[in-house]
């Protein structure tokens, strides 16, 4: 018997497969089969080389392909471990542990007991859930790209909080969005021409590296609730034309200034302060 299940890995979205012992796994253009190893615990597929893995405990699930490390993958139709939420006029804020929401205004905080989780709307691999309190309030999450009204900053999730606090938000991590895959620009504002050389990447543990279309480059990120912060400090010394190397230099200016991030179809939006725009599309779609 056949069983299917999709997971969020990052921006990467993984399709599994199992079947006599062994897992069919597929994300973008990529696909392998791995048998099944015996583990002390869940259930762990390697490949006949050993260079790639997927190891499910539960929910969550720990993924290498081809000796790279996936962010931390988890059942598409569960919520993440720890999820967070929050909202402004008036400002709310929202932390699910386990059974229990806690929930917090300037005037007051709580403690609410959840009774259920139920799915509402199921649509392939970007579930949403409806969970209801023992004193009935009831708290929606939907998987779309959410935009708070005051920071501008993007997250993974819409909330809304009905009952004796009636508010609406945005929750989870922004680093869900983009970590993962290359991010190759399609389009820009900038007198420069796009090229599928031009690229950025964020890795685990705030690692940034990319291409500006002419040098390779590596350097930091990190995501705060209030601002976006990218920033190159090395790249390589490969010497190219005089137009590659100018379009370079407006593209790694652009990255380095950013002002904010968003979403327009799918594609990664870089706004940077000198009014740069650059598109990016996920390599993997």
């Amino acid at each position: 018997m056949k069983q299917e299940q999709v997971f969020i890995c990052g921006a990467y979205t993984v399709y599994t497969e199992w079947q006599n012992e062994q897992l069919k796994v597929r994300f973008g253009d990529r696909q392998d089969t791995l048998k099944q190893q015996p583990v002390a615990s869940g259930a762990k597929f390697v490949s006949d080389d050993g260079e790639s893995s997927f190891w499910n405990k539960g929910n969550m699930a720990t993924f290498i392909w081809r000796g790279e490390s996936l962010p931390e993958c988890r059942a598409a139709d569960s919520l993440p471990k720890a999820f967070s939420a929050s909202g402004n006029e008036p400002f709310w804020a929202l932390s699910l542990n386990g059974k229990q929401a806690e929930v917090s205004t300037p005037e007051k905080e709580w403690i609410a007991t959840i009774a259920s989780v139920e799915p509402v709307n199921e649509v392939s691999d970007r579930p949403s859930w409806r969970l209801s309190t023992a004193n009935g309030d009831q708290i929606d999450i939907r998987s779309e790209v959410c935009r708070d009204t005051m920071s501008g900053m993007v997250y993974p999730f819409s909330v809304s909080y009905s009952g004796q606090l009636n508010v609406t938000g945005c929750g989870g991590e922004t680093l869900d969005l983009v970590q993962g895959p290359k991010w190759i620009l399609t389009e820009t504002n900038a007198s420069m021409t796009p090229s599928s050389n031009m690229y950025i990447q964020f890795l685990a543990d705030g690692k940034l590296v990319g291409s500006d279309g002419c040098n390779r480059r590596f350097g930091q990120y990190q995501f705060g609730s209030e601002m976006v912060h990218l920033k190159w400090v090395g790249s390589t010394r490969r010497a190219c034309s005089e137009t590659i190397m100018q379009d370079a230099k407006t593209f790694a200016e652009a990255v380095n200034n950013v002002r904010a991030i968003g979403f327009d179809q799918n594609r990664l939006v870089i706004e940077s302060r000198n009014g740069t725009q650059l598109k990016l599309k996920n390599e993997k779609l």
